[in-house]
């Protein structure tokens, strides 16, 4: 991602320091620069930059509210293209599985950003009300979830609790794909043993 050099003038400040903390992040990781340094790189004085964020935290909560807004709607793009081909007949498991791959790919894109959104910073935008514009990754999640359950892809008695296996299989296998074993896989391979657990996720969702 390439960061502007030219001086800040007017508009959305907040947003610009945001858009610059997120590039930094992807560039040298998010402990590794200072909320000035990022005031530097938009053209503001450190003062300006205080004025909308108190300290580096808050700034670091506001790129996770960004990253989580971007995995939302990759998840909605997946999920709105999505049709049912090959073993796939039913439309209900091809959003679900395109969904999980949205969330895969932006942690393969973006593990600097995926790091940051599930540590602190990530948990304090999730635990604010309202921090996020938009439906959350979970929320998206439990839509496609009732969507098997009205397809009868997965029987209604399964549907308490599914979100939690769910989503523990589809983030394990993300965080193996952005800094585990899993990332030294080819891009098939990879694709691979995707669709293997994806598999394996719905059938036991199906009982």
């Amino acid at each position: 991602m390439a960061l502007s050099k030219a001086p800040y003038h007017h508009g959305d400040l907040r947003n610009a320091l945001v858009d610059a903390g997120l590039g930094l992040i992807e560039q040298v990781g998010a402990e590794a620069f200072s909320l000035r340094e990022v005031a530097r790189e938009v053209g503001v004085s450190a003062n300006a930059a205080y004025r909308h964020f108190v300290d580096k935290g808050a700034l670091l909560t506001a790129i996770a509210v960004r990253g989580f807004e971007r995995l939302s709607a990759k998840m909605q793009e997946a999920m709105l293209a999505a049709r049912p081909r090959g073993a796939v007949k039913s439309r209900a498991v091809a959003r679900f599985n395109a969904a999980a791959c949205a969330y895969v790919n932006l942690a393969r894109e973006h593990p600097q950003l995926f790091g940051l959104m599930f540590g602190s910073a990530g948990r304090a935008c999730l635990a604010a009300e309202g921090a996020l514009v938009g439906p959350t990754p979970g929320a998206l999640l439990g839509r496609v979830l009732d969507e098997l359950v009205e397809e009868k892809a997965m029987p209604k008695r399964h549907r308490e609790g599914a979100e939690i296996r769910v989503w523990s299989a589809v983030h394990g296998f993300a965080s193996l794909a952005h800094s585990g074993p899993l990332a030294q896989l080819s891009p098939k391979a990879r694709a691979d043993a995707l669709e293997a657990l994806l598999l394996f996720v719905v059938a036991g969702l199906r009982g």
